[in-house]
């Protein structure tokens, strides 16, 4: 059996969520935690077409990121974080998933 190098972290989302929405969320949860986005685009074009695709710094300097992926097709939303990441990498996953979450929280009327 193949070895995994990385994890998946989801967020639960609301039906009907948008991507301009999911930008928003994204954009203040990485600010809250003192991220920045480093990169936008998307993510595997033949598996998660249309896709939205983060990748988050602490530093520009520093190595290690945390991606991020939203693909609307199914409601989906999720961190993935290699296991060879630095250390403040695999610390700001709990963090990153409150924020992310606190932020999906407060788009509910």
């Amino acid at each position: 059996m193949k070895e995994k190098r990385s994890d998946d972290y989801y967020v639960d989302l609301p039906d009907g969520i948008t991507a301009q929405q999911m930008t928003g969320v994204v954009e203040r949860a990485a600010a809250a935690v003192g991220l920045y986005i480093s990169h936008i685009g998307g993510y595997s074009r033949t598996k998660y077409p249309d896709s939205i695709h983060w990748h988050f710094k602490r530093d520009a300097k520093e190595p290690g990121l945390l991606d991020a992926t939203f693909w609307d097709v199914k409601t989906l939303f999720w961190l993935m974080i290699r296991h060879r990441e630095p250390q403040w990498v695999h610390e700001t996953v709990p963090v990153l998933l409150r924020a992310l979450r606190r932020e999906v929280a407060a788009l509910a009327p």
